[in-house]
């Protein structure tokens, strides 16, 4: 029964979420349903118990804070690879990103130790698989997203090329 509401819920949501916003107040309520989503997803997948629920979410909510604080920094040093520059400037800006990368890899090291205390090892582990699985089920709905052309029409998939009508 978990598992269906969490079904429900995410068809429910994600025309909505996946919405292309025209607006920064859009694009800010499309993250918050996508978090609702993923913290519904997290809860489910853990099994967590009310006094599980109330010890973990600060915990995961703070770190998801530094976590997305470090990701913007990123982001702008990306904006800055969109824009070229020379090949010392374009150097810096990679090693930059993989700094990146490395802090929020040991952020998340750095809250292991608390998540273990919460949750124990078996749901912290649980913890990490969920978060894959998540991202994974979200960027597969993405791309499903992005590719309206695989579908013709009610949803069929296109004629093989060999059915087509020959190239001239």
């Amino acid at each position: 029964m978990k598992k269906s509401f969490f079904l429900i819920a995410f068809a429910l949501s994600s025309t909505v979420a996946f919405a292309q916003p025209e607006r920064m107040g859009e694009k800010k309520e499309r993250r918050e349903k996508i978090e609702a989503i993923k913290v519904a997803y997290i809860t489910e997948e853990l099994d967590l118990t009310v006094e599980e629920s109330q010890k973990f979410w600060p915990v995961y909510n703070e770190l998801q804070k530094k976590e997305l604080a470090l990701r913007e920094d990123g982001f702008d040093t990306m904006k800055t690879l969109k824009d070229g520059g020379t090949d010392k400037e374009v150097e810096k800006a990679l090693y930059s990103i993989a700094d990146v990368h490395i802090a929020i890899e040991e952020l998340r090291k750095s809250y292991l130790d608390d998540f273990i205390k919460v949750l124990g090892a078996q749901k912290t582990a649980k913890l990490l698989k969920a978060e894959r699985e998540f991202g994974r089920k979200m960027m597969e709905r993405m791309h499903k997203r992005d590719r309206p052309r695989d579908n013709g029409p009610q949803g069929q998939a296109p004629p093989h090329p060999s059915q087509g009508r020959p190239m001239r």
